[in-house]
């Protein structure tokens, strides 16, 4: 039994709190071999993984294309026309198209291995080669991911035979490769990712490494569709006692507001089990859990299941093939009942802008206020077993005008127009995770009566 929610808790602040979000271990009955040096790519209802590396000494490369859909892992490898197989490429989801797109990596050449500069993409049945005019030169360790301001694919880096490296910026419509001259641009650099953030419509890009550092770059870069930005952070990714990381995994959790940043090292000497989390203003360390250490996995959220998977990567020695999920078990609620009635402006609107998320600020907007009214919220650790009418409080009241939770706090919302934000900060307390809270608003206005709107019970919940 978790402790009982008081309303000095609600109100106030507390200290940081452990993690909640955390990886458990799936075991479906097909999954792709072991393999690394891959990237997941979520279509919004399932993960995408190509190719990989499946054995290092003598190298062994796969051109496989798998699809894990939250339960089974499903292979989708046309039966002819596939990409020669590689790994360390670049690839992304283009959601205007519907398109797994491909570009470049490191292929088998003979007795060796080169790296390429091609382009394919994937319908889900079938990879077409495109052959445009101009391209980014060949290369391994480039990132991509699909822009949604600008509706194209942008790739960002990558290096040449892991000796010459790019910091180049180039777009793909579907047709035409198009190397942008963004006002600033992080220096040459690869092995890191770039993963697109549709909450702040921004992609960052962290870490990496370039030909003159020995270990991984320190550094996290913002991509707004138009120019780079460098991201400051007091914290940055790092291991084995020092910042920064390359060869890891990246995604964005859209619904837990946060990137995801999976596994890595800095040197290639030791890997790391470590998982991180940038909330938009720094990156966090959560907790390892039972995920052991890995590089080059493929990592994606998937926003119809809710949900990060993890697939595969490298120990240090050998490629591996599990597959996990990292996911919150505590999810906030938010449910409306009871009715409202009309005031000056009409019945009053409630629509949640922000979840019940600990740590964080419950965010509600009100609509259909009276601008010369006196707007305050009803904040309740219960709701009323029987509605309350305020006409017994006010007799010119409408009678239908409840009062429908415990009005254990009534902070007045300053609204001069017909809008207006109710906030709650809530504790960053894993004991809060789970317990309910009741919100109301109520407006008292020059007529002398009061009019009231519908209630919401939110439930808590943890990142």
């Amino acid at each position: 039994m978790k402790p009982a929610l008081t309303l000095i808790t609600v109100l106030t602040t507390a200290a940081l709190a452990c993690a909640q979000a955390s990886h458990t271990q799936l075991f479906p009955t097909t999954s792709p071999s072991p393999r690394a040096g891959l990237h997941g790519v979520s279509d919004g209802a399932g993960m995408w993984v190509f190719g990989g590396l499946t054995a290092a000494s003598p190298v062994a490369l796969s051109n496989q294309m798998w699809r894990f859909d939250g339960a089974n892992w499903i292979n989708h490898t046309p039966a002819a026309n596939n990409p020669p197989a590689r790994d360390w490429y670049a690839s992304a989801w283009d959601a205007a198209r519907g398109r797994y797109v491909l570009f470049g990596g490191r292929v088998i050449s003979g007795t060796g291995t080169a790296d390429v500069g091609d382009t394919w993409e994937f319908d889900g049945a079938a990879w077409t080669q495109l052959s445009p005019a101009l391209s980014p030169s060949p290369r391994r360790w480039s990132a991509m991911c699909y822009d949604a301001t600008l509706g194209k694919c942008v790739l960002f880096g990558g290096s040449l035979n892991g000796s010459t490296f790019y910091g180049d910026t180039w777009t793909w419509d579907g047709s035409t490769w198009t190397q942008l001259t963004p006002a600033a641009s992080p220096s040459p650099r690869a092995r890191g990712w770039l993963e697109w953030d549709l909450i702040r419509n921004r992609a960052i890009y962290t870490c990496g490494k370039n030909s003159t550092a020995s270990t991984a770059l320190a550094e996290t870069w913002s991509w707004d569709s138009n120019t780079w930005t460098q991201v400051p952070t007091n914290t940055l990714p790092g291991w084995n006692g020092g910042t920064g990381l390359i060869a890891f995994g990246l995604t964005f959790d859209l619904l837990r507001d946060r990137y995801v940043l999976v596994g890595g090292t800095r040197t290639t000497a030791t890997v790391s089990p470590q998982t991180y989390e940038h909330d938009g203003n720094d990156w966090i360390l959560r907790p390892t859990g039972a995920l052991t250490g890995r590089t080059g996995p493929a990592v994606a959220f998937v926003v119809g299941l809710g949900k990060t998977f993890v697939f595969g990567g490298s120990s240090g020695v050998n490629p591996i093939g599990d597959t996990w999920e990292y996911r919150t078990d505590d999810w906030p609620g938010y449910a409306p009942f009871g009715t409202g009635c009309a005031g000056g402006g009409g019945v009053m609107q409630l629509a949640e802008t922000h979840a019940a998320w600990i740590g964080e600020t419950h965010a509600t907007h009100v609509t259909n206020l009276d601008p010369l009214g006196f707007c305050f919220g009803l904040i309740g650790l219960s709701a009323l077993p029987q509605p309350f009418p305020l006409s017994m409080v006010l007799a010119t009241t409408q009678p239908s005008c409840m009062l429908l939770v415990s009005p254990d706090a009534m902070p007045l919302i300053g609204n001069l127009t017909t809008t207006a934000d109710l906030l709650l900060p809530i504790p960053n307390d894993p004991a809060l995770v789970g317990q309910q809270v009741f919100e109301q608003t109520a407006q008292f206005d020059l007529s002398f009566v009061f009019s009231t709107s519908a209630a919401v019970a939110l439930t808590i919940g943890a990142k």
